[in-house]
């Protein structure tokens, strides 16, 4: 029987246990774990299945993709004890299941907390008593004060440790403070309570006492179980030989997180209020104290994630242009600016046998690090075809024929390539599925770029058709994704192709540095507070034919 330990982004956790039926994640309502408010998770995202006696989880085609033990999944895997499969802030690790615990059983009771003997407090009233408690004689025998069993209890918890070693070591000092003989801390597993450290053998306590601490947050103390109406009657929990018997939450400012619970066996010993205040008190200790230590964990494998994330950045880097060339005859700028660490777009510049230039913008499907991998998948297949095919459009088929069997059921590319040739001025292009070129004559007239076909990857026989241009002196071309013509202001208005083409034409005149430099304040002005929300790329081309006086001092 296995079972799925889920850490969400805060550090919190829960526990599922996998039966028979198939467990889907993603946003959509229907899924059995479902996580609507989840941006970066897919409607149906991954699915845990049942496959003989072995478990395996399969990616639905999501757009961020899913990774195991650190790897993105591309097909079924099967799955093994300890495995981590990880989806945006979840990380959901599979094990092997817990047999039901013997240490610990809650027997159905009730129990009046205003009843003699009963008493219930919170922290706040332990925090907000004034002078410090007198000390029971037990305590004192020990402990100067209360005041040193907390400084002993800080001193403890200030040592880093990892948490399955620090249960236990709060639950002796607990013991050891309030002179317990048993006890057992529980800290939640999801919606279930799950013993982390135990003294003292079998517990069964009752759902009175669990559901008065957890749900009230309130610490519970019974002097006497055999003289509680309630307990003296549930022969399992007196048979058990408890005289007296406390429990506190593990309580944080925001939550409960656990409980603490102890009991003393021994006629002569009855826990007292002064008892049951430490023992709040050392349990909140405690419950920070862990929580620190979960938060820690889940910060460490940030951390661990962002110096992969700036890795695969640099790699990425690499293999974009850092500038774009100097070419005769043609001026160039770009920008690449994508909104996480690393992206989806791509663009290239490629000097091409017989003095023409090859200039590509392409957009993957999606965000973050499986676009990313995706689109220098892109790039490797550009530069291994683009020059070997007779024409943009036979390129074109060729690469969306090689891109279909690695490319996941919703993820495709959309392509603008093209070709220019500076001693003629030709400017032949495919756009496959992409944002329309942006033609801008020198005169000031705006043309769109749109022949070509449909975005590449999803199906493996597709033809494109090529278009062509002339451009003359002066006559620019603007490619982009749809990062710049997509991007919302804070009123939710995109930037849009028109005003793009717009702040292009008017400042036509004007050296490309400077245009593209305009470009990027208005987008930054535009998107205002708010969110870069989807990659950012941007290239720039103008024709320049050389002068009447460059020609003829060249000839002189």
């Amino acid at each position: 029987m296995h079972e799925l330990l889920i850490t969400h982004g805060d550090g919190s956790t829960r526990v599922v246990q996998l039966e028979e039926r198939p467990v889907t994640v993603g946003r959509c309502p229907s899924c059995e774990l479902s996580y609507p408010q989840d941006p970066e998770l897919s409607r149906r995202h991954m699915q845990f299945a049942r496959d003989g006696s072995h478990w395996t989880v399969n990616d639905l085609g999501s757009t961020n993709g899913t990774r195991v033990n650190g790897i993105p999944l591309h097909k079924a895997h099967t799955l093994r004890p300890g495995d981590c499969v990880a989806a945006s802030q979840l990380t959901l690790q599979f094990r092997q299941r817990r047999m039901a615990a013997q240490t610990v059983m809650f027997e159905a009771s009730r129990v009046d907390v205003k009843a003699p003997g009963t008493v219930a407090i919170q922290l706040k009233d332990v925090l907000e008593s004034s002078g410090q408690p007198a000390t029971s004689p037990e305590i004192a025998r020990q402990w100067v004060s209360p005041l040193q069993a907390l400084i002993r209890v800080g001193r403890e918890l200030a040592v880093r440790r990892p948490l399955d070693q620090m249960f236990p070591v709060i639950l002796d000092l607990a013991l050891e403070a309030v002179s317990a003989e048993r006890g057992v801390l529980l800290v939640f597993e999801g919606d279930r309570l799950v013993d982390k450290a135990s003294r003292g053998g079998q517990f069964r306590i009752s759902t009175a006492v669990r559901d008065q601490v957890i749900n009230e947050r309130q610490s519970l103390l019974i002097q006497s179980v055999a003289e509680t109406p309630g307990l003296k009657e549930r022969k399992s929990i007196v048979i058990q030989g408890v005289r007296s018997l406390m429990a506190a939450p593990l309580q944080t400012d925001e939550r409960v997180i656990g409980l603490l619970y102890v009991d003393a066996l021994n006629y002569l010993r009855r826990f007292k209020n002064d008892d049951l205040s430490l023992l709040t008190v050392m349990a909140n200790v405690a419950a920070i104290r862990i929580e620190r230590e979960r938060l820690a964990l889940v910060e460490e494998a940030e951390r661990h994630h962002m110096a992969e994330l700036g890795q695969a950045a640099e790699i990425q880097r690499r293999h974009l242009p850092s500038a774009a060339p100097k070419w005769d005859g043609l001026e160039l700028v770009g920008l690449h600016n994508p909104c996480r660490t690393v992206g989806g777009d791509y663009h290239d510049y490629l000097k091409l046998s017989g003095g023409a230039y090859g200039i590509v913008v392409a957009d993957v499907a999606g965000k973050g690090m499986p676009a990313a991998l995706m689109m220098m998948s892109l790039q490797a297949r550009v530069q291994a075809l683009f020059e070997t095919c007779g024409t943009i459009a036979d390129f074109m088929r060729m690469l969306n024929r090689s891109m279909n069997p690695t490319c996941a059921p919703n993820r495709f590319v959309t392509v603008f390539a093209s070709v220019f040739d500076p001693s003629t001025g030709s400017f032949r292009y495919v756009n496959a599925g992409h944002t329309p070129g942006i033609l801008v004559r020198a005169h000031g007239a705006v043309e769109q770029l749109q022949t070509g076909g449909m975005f590449a990857g999803l199906l493996p026989d597709l033809s494109y058709e090529e278009g062509s241009v002339i451009l003359e002196d002066g006559d620019m071309v603007v490619l982009y994704s749809d990062g710049i013509s997509e991007q919302e202001n804070e009123a939710g208005e995109e930037f849009g192709v028109e005003r793009l083409a717009e702040c292009v034409r008017s400042r036509r005149t004007l050296p490309l540095d400077h245009i593209l430099s305009t470009l990027r304040d208005s987008l930054e002005s535009w998107t205002g507070t708010g969110p870069v929300t989807d990659d950012q790329t941007l290239v720039i081309l103008r024709r320049r034919t050389p002068s009447i006086t460059k020609l003829t001092s060249r000839k002189e």
